[in-house]
């Protein structure tokens, strides 16, 4: 399993002032854009790539409909990305596949997408229907991030998570349960067949998110012989 960090910043000079140095203990750095003006993206993009140049970065513009901060039409949406991505190419892009899904299409030029359904009201009933269309469509990685409001919101993600990895061992899954009662899905990413798990360093990006000194500590733990 390996521990994704995000950096969120709101201006160029916050993205300047980011220490690297603190995270050196995550695999993966995403890149939040979304925490920024539109017209500043751009302008901003330079700085994240050199400050982690040689690491592995995600590229997400999480919109307002899916628990962002940002609101753009599909055709900005993918523009911004397309933009991004083909001039720096992020390690992986993210994209929202059903609230963009009529766009899907367009972004078949880059392999290394994060086909990801983001839901912060519910653990929604059709689960196992969200889970198979991403799995169809074969991405780099499905991720999956709902609100859990019960234990069995819980068990039943990481359940369904555990079956569709044992039917598509090639494929990469990233299943969340958010929330407080979810955080053990985030502890226990492996057992699910999760790829990864997101921690925090100064700001969660979502409830229930744990510290990354704190995922550090538990991977030690459960690794203990």
């Amino acid at each position: 399993m390996k521990l994704v960090v995000s950096v969120m910043p709101k201006s160029l000079e916050e993205a300047q002032e980011i220490d690297v140095s603190r995270y050196e203990d995550a695999d993966i750095i995403e890149w939040r854009a979304d925490f920024l003006a539109k017209d500043d993206i751009l302008n901003v993009a330079p700085a994240i790539f050199e400050k982690f140049a040689g690491r592995e970065l995600i590229f997400t513009l999480r919109t307002r409909q899916e628990g962002g901060e940002i609101e753009l039409s599909d055709d900005e949406y993918v523009a911004l990305i397309k933009e991004v991505a083909g001039f720096y190419q992020p390690d992986y892009i993210d994209f929202e596949y059903f609230s963009h899904k009529g766009k899907f299409e367009e972004m078949l030029e880059f392999p290394n997408l994060v086909l990801s359904y983001h839901n912060f009201e519910e653990t929604p009933e059709n689960m196992m229907e969200i889970l198979s269309e991403l799995t169809s469509l074969t991405p780099k990685v499905v991720k999956v991030s709902v609100m859990a409001h019960n234990e069995q919101d819980v068990l039943d993600l990481m359940n369904y998570t555990r079956g569709f990895k044992t039917l598509n061992p090639e494929q990469d899954f990233v299943t969340i349960s958010m929330g407080k009662v979810g955080k053990i899905s985030r502890i226990a990413a492996d057992l699910t067949g999760s790829s990864w798990s997101f921690a925090s360093q100064e700001m969660a990006s979502a409830p229930g998110q744990i510290s990354l000194s704190n995922m550090k500590k538990i991977q030690e733990i459960l690794n203990e012989n």
